[in-house]
């Protein structure tokens, strides 16, 4: 009898072991609740950037994460413009503005290869935007992944809303403005007010001069700059001269530039790349800012602000200083965030001499 209960019991068992092989073992886990921290994600067009990867929620790694849609948030539709390849100049080895001082080594470590405005890294899910969202329009675009992992596979609709926004082609870093001097002396004529203030810096205008910047064209990677005086005579290139400070002088366009050209009615500078000037020069000594000198040869009177009559930007007059001969120092500061061609036009409160 004790013989027949236990096979019995081990009958039992192997029925209970057989049946428990049978049923599905489910491996790991893969939360519904994935989600980005930075939502909406917000970057610049033709700006690079890596974002932070994916919460995954307590979710089992590893991950395959892939993306699948990117749609108008506006509209609904899919934006194909994510999905192109594009022409986007790469650096197949560091650029050092201090070295690459000519075309040939600068191409010799740039090359130009396809790529799409977006891509989603697999194992993280972090955003990778390229140079290449240049091409996607401005606008709020949501975005679908789907995600596979050991427990499955699931989509994730509108996981992140990324916010495109326009980037400013150039920038006004600060105000330009000129400052005249005797001939003979380093030390600037003192007006009451100063010329060093911003007018409408939306405008580039400052107390005494004006820079007008315009994109003209997507190549070459050059400016043109021009200066002119308060009736809009151009000085000739030559007239730019550098300024200088003790045994040296101080940096402007040419500082940044691989190559300088001077014509007639301009210097031109040719650039590597946007941004220009190149990031490094933001913490070196003065910065970014471009500094002239204009001579006395070059120059028949300027004009100074009226403190009778100035309240700007509705009350702006000018008074004309020509008690003795003067050259002029002026400043511009301005950053490209964008490649091609520009034309950089700057008006002085003052006269070129005929």
């Amino acid at each position: 009898m004790k013989n027949k209960l236990n096979i019995i019991a081990c009958s039992c068992l192997l029925i209970f072991i057989g049946l428990s092989s049978c049923k599905k073992i489910t491996t790991g886990f893969l939360s519904d609740n994935l989600r980005y921290t930075a939502n909406p994600l917000t970057v610049g067009q033709g700006v690079f950037l890596i974002s932070n990867g994916i919460a995954d929620d307590g979710s089992t790694p590893p991950f395959k994460i892939t993306l699948l849609d990117v749609r108008n948030k506006a509209t609904g539709k899919r934006e194909e413009a994510f999905f192109k390849e594009y022409d986007v100049a790469v650096w197949n080895k560091t650029y050092n503005p201090l070295v690459d001082t000519t075309l040939a080594l600068i191409d010799a470590k740039r090359g130009y290869e396809k790529k799409k405005p977006i891509y989603v890294l697999e194992s993280s899910g972090q955003f990778m935007f390229t140079q290449a969202s240049d091409n996607v329009p401005a606008g709020e675009y949501l975005v679908d992944l789907q995600v596979e992992n050991p427990n499955g596979i699931k989509v994730y609709k509108d996981i992140c809303t990324i916010n495109l926004t326009e980037t400013k082609t150039y920038e006004y870093v600060n105000n330009p403005y000129f400052q005249p001097l005797p001939v003979g002396s380093e030390t600037a004529i003192p007006f009451s007010i100063n010329e060093n203030q911003a007018v409408d810096m939306t405008v580039g205008q400052g107390v005494n001069a004006t820079l007008t910047i315009r994109r003209v064209a997507d190549t070459p990677n050059q400016i043109v700059f021009k200066v002119l005086d308060k009736n809009g005579a151009v000085f000739p290139g030559k007239a730019l001269s550098d300024r200088p400070t003790g045994n040296t002088f101080l940096k402007n366009l040419k500082t940044f530039a691989y190559k300088t050209t001077v014509t007639d009615t301009a210097i031109l500078y040719d650039y590597a790349q946007a941004r220009f000037p190149d990031p490094y020069w933001d913490s070196q000594q003065n910065a970014l800012n471009c500094y002239y000198r204009i001579y006395e040869e070059w120059i028949e009177s300027v004009d100074y602000a009226d403190p009778a009559n100035w309240s700007p930007p509705t009350k702006m007059q000018y008074l004309t200083y020509t008690a003795q001969p003067v050259k002029v120092n002026f400043r511009i500061n301005t950053k490209l965030n964008k490649p091609g061609k520009y034309v950089y036009e700057l008006k002085l409160r003052l006269t070129k001499k005929r």
